[in-house]
């Protein structure tokens, strides 16, 4: 035993031969003395003791005065008050003050060492819990910082821990969740969570994350969920791989997409090179250059294709750098409508882009309307037209690399899905906004908006904007 103990009382031969004694019945334990409570307190403040004894009677500062200021100082701390024979209310009032037990004069020796052994214990205990306490405290201030959602479920299924994370990702707060079963905070856990695999030891790779969709107000979310098991229950960690999973759909959709725009001019070239190579076949020179002219033309759209794409990762990894020119932008309006073959300023393409999507999904024809129209500190330019339309939750999502209003090409739309994209990205880069609005079946509008600088003297009139 490694107790250190504390024995206060004025009676000096009492403190010479109790010491004794517990020593030679409690091997290891260390001991200190006071012959007063003053020296008693100064000592108190400086150790946190396993136990102390304290003699009642005492002059100056008693022993219970001197109880009741470790009480404020030590609050865990056991203490044993030694009163003399019939002094009953005296031990009364010291237990009511806290003594951890009293001890009567002429000392019990065998009841007053089994006492003081079951005193330091509780002490060890309390230590204990304190120090598990301060150590769940601390894990729990770690875990308020990680950037995955953590959370505790006891063996009773009800949810004790949810870390800020947790919150983030789901969108449940704290309140709602604590208390709470599992399967009342995660709609369809009870489905998913056998399928969730769970280690016994908490090791790198133990275990590996499986991925299941939950549903949260209308939400649904791929979270990349597994746990550990400890004496109490189970704590599972987890972190959503919604935008992930969303990315690979839309790179599947992409590839289909691609690999449908690929192959549509690859046959006409194909098929119009072969027609070309017969010899079983005679063409006049008319024929010839149709056959030439669907080849040029359908190499071009392939090359439109092959741009389009590397533009887009050029986009992505930083490298595409906007200068700055004036432009006068009811000229390039009036351009785009009737377009200059060859032009590769970056505007022009953003507006090239808007109207060809504006053909494109107008299959039962219709106007397209161009407008340009100055505003406070900018200016506005507006691409309607008369077309499908597009239903206001794809709206959200049309800017998006590689999505398509019309995927499945049931309307024979075609396209890679980058160029509304590419609008957007070029549109944010000249410090402007891209924006739409649209009813399904009644057309849409495109709404380029820019910043504009003063032109000089000599430019007045004209709408100037900083773009490529």
């Amino acid at each position: 035993m490694n107790a250190r103990i504390l024995l206060v009382d004025d009676d000096t031969a009492l403190l010479d031969a109790l010491p004794e004694a517990l020593r030679l019945r409690m091997n290891g334990i260390q001991i200190d003395t006071s012959e007063t409570a003053v020296d008693a307190l100064e000592r108190i403040k400086q150790t946190d003791y396993d136990a102390i004894v304290s003699d009642v009677k005492m002059p100056g500062m008693d022993g219970l005065a001197l109880l009741h200021e470790i009480r404020e100082l030590r609050p865990s701390t056991p203490t044993l008050m030694i009163t003399g024979h019939g002094e009953r209310e005296l031990a009364v009032q010291a237990l009511r003050g806290g003594a951890y037990d009293f001890v009567q004069k002429p000392i019990d020796r065998d009841y007053f060492i089994a006492s003081l052994e079951r005193a330091i214990q509780r002490r060890v205990l309390v230590r204990q819990v304190e120090e598990q306490r301060l150590a769940l405290e601390r894990h729990a201030r770690v875990l308020e910082h990680v950037d995955d959602g953590v959370f505790l479920v006891d063996d009773r299924g009800v949810i004790r821990h949810w870390n800020p994370a947790a919150e983030a990702i789901t969108g449940i707060g704290s309140p709602e969740a604590l208390g709470r079963r599992v399967e009342e905070t995660l709609p369809g856990w009870e489905a998913v969570a056998p399928l969730i695999p769970v280690a016994s030891v908490p090791r790198p790779g133990s275990v590996e994350a499986k991925v299941v969709p939950l549903e949260f107000d209308g939400r649904e979310l791929w979270l990349s969920v597994s746990g550990v098991t400890f004496s109490d229950g189970v704590v599972y960690a987890f972190r959503s791989l919604t935008e992930e999973r969303a990315l690979e759909e839309l790179k599947g959709e992409f590839i289909a997409t691609v690999s449908h725009e690929l192959r549509t001019p690859l046959a006409a070239i194909y098929g119009s090179a072969q027609t070309l190579l017969r010899e079983d076949i005679e063409l006049d020179e008319s024929g010839q250059k149709r056959l030439l002219d669907v080849i040029a033309q359908e190499s071009e759209r392939l090359s439109r294709i092959a741009d389009d794409i590397l533009f887009a990762n050029k986009l992505d990894s930083g490298q595409f750098v906007l200068g700055e020119k004036r432009i006068d932008l009811l000229a390039l309006a009036r351009e785009v409508v009737d377009p200059l073959v060859g032009d590769s300023d970056k505007l022009r393409q953003v507006l090239i882009n808007l109207i060809d999507n504006a053909v494109k999904y107008s299959p039962d024809g219709g106007r397209i309307d161009v407008a340009v129209e100055a505003r406070d500190g900018g200016v506005r330019i507006s691409i309607r037209d008369e077309g499908i339309g597009i239903a206001p939750l794809e709206q959200r999502r049309i800017f998006g690399k590689f999505y398509r209003v019309d995927p499945a090409l049931t309307r024979g739309v075609g396209g890679t899905g980058l160029g509304l994209y590419i609008c957007r990205e070029l549109v944010r880069r000249m410090e402007g906004r891209l924006s739409v609005r649209s009813e399904e079946g009644k057309g849409s509008t495109f709404i380029v908006e820019l910043p504009v600088q003063a032109a000089g003297d000599s430019d007045r009139g004209a709408a100037v904007a900083q773009t490529a």
